[in-house]
């Protein structure tokens, strides 16, 4: 099974005509409400990879204040933190990232797992290694995403540094009517929350 979780419309459609040639079976997940455009025709996309993502400074147009490389294609900028997200919760924690930049001063590396199946195995080890902290972000129950991504780092990081992590979801709880932006809120899942709770942890280690 291949299991791609798009950020956008754009990205949606990059997956789709990379799945139609995969032999076997393969899940496209999006969400059915409005989701921001964060990348463009030109952003990278390579199955089974993911993407970098950088925060560089204000600018008029949102895509326009981010860099994106594919993993293989970047090399450690000392960042304090690594966002770990998936699907259209990307945005969120890229609005995070300038959160945490403009107001903390905290430089955050963001992960796009566009690919969650098969995943991205060295990109997260590395985020693991050279950040030594990962903040795992999604839009549903809490441990889903997180586990998974918890489950390679346990598996491959050396440990020659210390770990934090943490997981940004829903918590145990009875789920809500309402519209997605509401919901967002109301369970935790804004950049706001994001950029908290990368704070919190940024300030133990």
């Amino acid at each position: 099974m291949h299991l791609v979780v798009p950020c956008d419309t754009l990205e949606t459609e990059k997956a789709t005509h990379t799945i139609v040639s995969i032999n076997g079976q393969a899940v496209v997940r999006y969400a059915r409400e409005a989701t921001p455009i964060i990348t463009t025709q030109d952003t990278p996309y390579n199955f089974g990879l993911a993407n970098v993502i950088r925060y560089r400074g204000e600018k008029n147009n949102f895509i326009s204040a981010f860099e994106t490389k594919l993993s293989t294609d970047y090399s450690s900028e000392k960042e304090d933190l690594t966002l770990i997200a998936c699907g259209p919760i990307v945005a969120e924690a890229m609005r995070a990232a300038y959160i945490l930049k403009e107001e903390y001063n905290i430089e955050a590396r963001i992960l796009n797992i566009y690919t969650v199946k098969p995943i991205d195995m060295q990109a997260i080890t590395k985020a693991a290694e050279e950040t030594n902290i990962i903040l795992s972000v999604e839009e549903h129950q809490v441990g889903g995403f997180g586990n998974i991504i918890t489950g390679v780092i346990a598996r491959s990081k050396k440990y020659s540094t210390p770990l934090l992590m943490d997981m940004v979801g829903v918590e145990d709880r009875f789920g809500e009517s309402g519209a997605p932006w509401e919901l967002t809120r109301v369970f935790g899942l804004t950049a706001e929350h994001i950029a908290k709770r990368a704070k919190v942890l940024h300030d133990k280690k």
